[in-house]
């Protein structure tokens, strides 16, 4: 299984972003399940803020057909307090919400054009 960031999910999605091309590339590679968190739907679709509700309706449920996803509870919420100050803030506080989900789930592997996540030893981050 692999996380899916939303640095990739915007750029497969936005035809103009620097790595669409890239993101392209590794749809067609990907071809194992994929996991995403509600922090990555949010800014996900908070992307397309300008394009009008009925598209970002679309996109949700595309989202929601293609990757499974994890909805972080309260506890999990009050233990990516802890990741985000073990980081002293060198991880922002939703990149630590995925990781809390990818611990949970026991992925090592994240799809991302988002190096913070090479500051993080037991991550392999694939882009």
């Amino acid at each position: 299984m692999l996380f899916i960031d939303s640095s990739y999910l915007i750029a497969l999605l936005i035809d103009n972003d620097k790595n669409n091309s890239r993101a392209s590339v590794l749809a067609n590679k990907i071809s194992e399940k994929k996991l995403i968190n509600n922090t990555v739907l949010s800014e996900t679709l908070n992307s397309y803020i300008n394009s009008g509700g009925k598209l970002t309706k679309e996109l949700f449920s595309m989202i929601n057909e293609t990757y499974d996803i994890h909805y972080l509870s309260e506890k999990e919420y009050e233990k990516t307090i802890d990741t985000y100050l073990n980081y002293d803030s060198a991880i922002n506080y939703n990149d630590c919400t995925i990781l809390q989900s990818m611990k949970k789930f026991d992925i090592n592997r994240i799809v991302s054009f988002d190096s913070n996540f090479d500051k993080i030893e037991w991550i392999k981050r694939i882009y």
